[in-house]
């Protein structure tokens, strides 16, 4: 197996826990949110961590597109647009 497939795994697996974990934390907030009415700092930074993690997954696949077009637009619009989103998700 080369070393691209096993990177190619890697983040097909990412993206499952990334989804899974996402489903999860929306199943926790709407129980433990609106049905009991508790607010917890753990599903919401669980929630960040799945948020992160699905951010991750989708600007890998986002370079290779914009890798293959050979285009300085789309890089320079891959760039900006990943800069925003770590620094808006900082603030």
């Amino acid at each position: 197996m080369s070393k691209n497939q096993g990177f190619k795994k890697f983040i097909n697996m990412l993206a499952f826990v990334g989804i899974v974990a996402i489903a999860v934390v929306l199943l926790l907030r709407m129980v433990l949110g609106d049905i009991i009415k508790v607010d917890s700092s753990v599903i919401n930074a669980i929630g960040l961590i799945a948020e992160c993690i699905a951010y991750a997954v989708t600007a890998v696949y986002a370079f290779y597109f914009v890798y293959a077009r050979h285009n300085p637009a789309y890089m320079i619009t891959y760039v900006v647009a990943v800069i925003l989103i770590i620094v808006l998700l900082v603030v």
